[in-house]
């Protein structure tokens, strides 16, 4: 009897001989695969192997590139059309202007409320030129997308809610409160506890964005009213505007709606 190593079972000498042409047969199957698969690998390029692949990761490069430049050529020409869009508007506003100071100026005919006007409408124009800092370009870096999303937008108009005392620009005795608001509508309410009839004080609201002008004449975007008969539009001053004149007294309690 004899027992094959390799799969431990026992034959007689006939069948022992029979075994063994089976396993030289697969010995041979095994040795014709092993030849073909060399021949193919000697005789196949890396690069053909790979070339579909290959075909492809350069297809998705192309689309992905032309995509980018069509986004890119689509906000650029949004921000030229708003840019242009501020810019003939402005123009169109302030010609019939330019031909009214410059023939009242020719003629000699303006009075104070001319001026008054003209003023109010020059810092409206002012305030209308500031807006295109409004204009931001947007990149959305919390798409889940492997190029992160881009787009023209506008920037919040921030409002600040603010009470300033003039003493304060003068570095004397001052008086400070100032919220902030993004959106929606509020109430602010507030005593003037520390006044004097002696004391000028200006209340009223601006927007964060410009407000690193502390004295309101200067910002195009305050409105408000002052203890010396002054109306604040636009960041313009009149007095006793629709007859408004001041009886502010120590301990008033004022309300300011934004």
């Amino acid at each position: 009897m004899f027992t094959c190593r390799g799969c431990s079972k026992s034959f007689c000498l006939t069948h022992t001989n029979q075994h063994r042409e089976i396993v030289e047969k697969q010995m041979n199957e095994i040795i014709l695969n092993h030849n073909y698969l060399k021949q193919q690998i000697i005789n196949e390029e890396p690069n053909q192997y790979h070339q579909i692949l290959i075909e492809q990761i350069d297809q998705w490069e192309k689309e992905s590139i032309n995509k980018i430049h069509h986004t890119a050529n689509e906000i650029r020409q949004q921000l030229i059309n708003k840019t242009r869009e501020y810019h003939d508007n402005l123009k169109e506003k302030l010609t019939p202007l330019t031909q009214e100071i410059t023939k009242a100026r020719h003629d000699g005919n303006f009075f104070e409320n001319d001026l008054q006007q003209w003023a109010y409408t020059i810092k409206n124009l002012q305030y209308s030129f500031l807006q295109q800092e409004n204009i931001q370009i947007s990149i959305d870096n919390n798409t889940n997308s492997f190029i992160s999303k881009i787009s023209l937008t506008n920037k919040l108009n921030n409002s600040m809610i603010s009470l300033i005392n003039n003493n304060q620009i003068e570095n004397s005795r001052n008086f400070n409160l100032t919220k902030e608001y993004s959106s929606g509508d509020h109430l602010l309410r507030f005593q003037l506890e520390l006044y004097e009839t002696s004391d000028s004080v200006i209340m009223g609201i601006i927007s964060t964005s410009k407000s690193k002008n502390v004295n309101p004449d200067k910002n195009p975007t305050f409105y408000g009213w002052s203890t010396n008969n002054f109306v604040y539009l636009h960041g313009i001053a009149y007095s006793n505007f629709n007859g408004y004149e001041n009886d502010i007294e120590k301990n008033d309690v004022f309300s300011i709606t934004s």
